[in-house]
Order: C-alpha cells, then structure tokens, then sequence
C-alpha cells in the first residue's frame, strides 16, 4: 500500500456512501451521479488493497474493513468542515445581536444610524425574545441584558457594563397639567401603569429613592415595557421607567419625570467571548462609546 495520502475524492465518497448506506443518497448529497460515487469507492479499495462493501448493489453493507475506517473518516471530515466554517467566519461581517425588545426599540435602533456611518459594511442580525436572559454566545455573538452588578460570569466571557440603570415615574404633559404630580404621594391620582415583564418595577423605584411603594390602582397590566410606554406618552397613566429608555422622549418633551430618577440595582451589560471575531469586538466597541456618549439622568426632576 502507497505511504502517501489517499485520494480526498475518493474519502469523501466513501464516508458518504458508508453513513447513507445508498450510493443514490450519496450521490444527492454530493451532487454527482451513483455510478461517480461507485467508481471513486473502487479507487480507494484499490488504494487501500481490501473491499470496502459487501452484498448485493441494491443492500451493501459494510466490510469488517469499511466499518473501522467509517467513524475515522467521519469525525475527520467534520474537523475540517468546522474549521473551513471558522475561517469563514473570522471574516464575516454579519453578527447576530440579541436584547430586550423594548431596548431595541427605544435605545439600540434609534442609535443604529451611527453605526452604519462609522462600519458601513457591518451587518447586524437583531434578535428580541422573552428568554434573553438565558440567551449566551456563541448562539448570539453579543447579548445585551440587565443583570445585578456582582452577576458572576462565565468562563470565556467578557462583559462590558453600558451603563446603570435609573428608575423614575413618566407621564406625558398634558397628563402632568391635569393631575399633577409634585411628590410621592400624588401618584395615587393618576393611573399607574403595570408591566407584566416587571411586576415589581414600583417597588423596585420605591426602594431606590427612598419613597413609598404607592399601591396599585389599575388592574391593566401591559406586556412588555415597550406597551406601558406607549400608554404613557398616551396620557393613560403613570409609569415607573429606566432613564435610557425614556431619555428621548423626555429631551423631547414627550414625558416629564417630575420626581426625578433614582439608580436601581441593575446595570446594562454587553456579553461577548473573550476570542470574539473581529467584527464582534468592532460593534462591542462601538457600543460602549455609545453608551458613554448617552445623555445622563438628570439630578433634579425634569
């Protein structure tokens, strides 16, 4: 038997044929003709000097030969198509960026322009869902949560803190102007808006500034932050909100946040693997500067 390396067609043709147990599989696999795959089997029985398959043309099996090579093969070829894939990879500049879809909407989106000035060719994947608490790479090259400061890490992880999080009660103007509200204790005249994602957001605010948690006077509960926001700029109530989310809407007059904001236990964090690609880093990088360049709550109501 030659001491060089066998002919890859003819591996290739073999592991495939071996793991369908049909040359016609093979042969759709591969897109090539059954008589193909046949002929380059017969090459490497010919290499290797033994049969390779036994039986009949309609019901081959394995020779004791065929069955040893096959998981060497397979586990062979799956190395290399892995590390083609990496490579790949390495220089792709597509990302798949997961967070909270409220976030998207009302932070990450608004500052995307800035993004396609500064990395043209950078093409990001957005991703919202319920479950992105428990979304990790590499399913997701970054995942932008909200987690308690001391949240331990995982290993082979970096976390990158975007910014805290601060609590305050939102209304719109017109709903300021017709119930106004100047102090804790005058939440309890206006609506005050529920989130189902958040059941605990006033007592949250409560504890942070030092208030009161004022008790719940609506049994209207929206399901995501996105809808009690909405129902805020709406002028349907009062909600308790995170500074970055309504930052925008409040340098817009939008909103007012007459009591002000107070930080919450959370903070705003970007997780990516420590061996990111390129383009990961390049985006992490950029949304650290953003986060920075993000308008801080102020001290006083507004």
């Amino acid at each position: 038997m030659p001491s060089k390396t066998p002919p890859l067609n003819a591996l290739l043709a073999f592991e495939t044929a071996a793991r369908h147990g049909r040359m016609t599989l093979a042969a759709k696999e591969l897109f090539v003709t059954p008589g193909a795959v046949s002929k380059q089997v017969k090459v490497l029985e010919a290499w290797l000097g033994a049969p390779l398959f036994e039986g009949t043309k309609n019901n081959p099996v394995l020779t004791t030969v065929g069955k040893a090579l096959l998981p060497k093969l397979t586990n062979a070829f799956t190395l290399l198509r892995h590390a083609a894939n990496a490579a790949a990879q390495h220089n792709n500049n597509s990302l798949h960026v997961a967070c909270y879809n409220t976030f998207a909407a009302k932070w990450l989106l608004p500052r995307m322009h800035a993004l396609h000035t500064t990395h043209p060719h950078m093409d990001v994947h957005l991703s919202t869902a319920k479950d992105i608490d428990t979304a990790r790479p590499p399913e997701c090259d970054v995942v932008i949560l909200a987690q308690p400061a001391h949240a331990s890490l995982q290993a082979g992880m970096l976390r990158s803190v975007l910014f805290t999080e601060y609590l305050g009660p939102v209304l719109s103007p017109e709903l300021q102007q017709k119930k106004p509200v100047r102090r804790c204790r005058d939440l309890p005249k206006a609506c005050l808006l529920n989130t189902q994602t958040r059941p605990l957001a006033w007592t949250t605010w409560a504890q942070s500034s030092g208030n009161p948690a004022p008790a719940p006077n609506s049994k209207l509960h929206y399901p995501h932050y996105y809808a009690t926001l909405e129902a805020a700029l709406r002028g349907l109530g009062v909600c308790v909100a995170p500074w970055h989310l309504v930052c925008d809407d409040i340098l817009a007059h939008r909103l007012v946040a007459p009591l002000g904001f107070s930080p919450s236990p959370l903070q705003y964090v970007a997780l990516v693997q420590a061996e990111a690609r390129p383009v990961v880093k390049a985006f992490s990088d950029w949304l650290s500067r953003q986060a920075q360049l993000s308008t801080a709550p102020p001290a006083s109501p507004v």
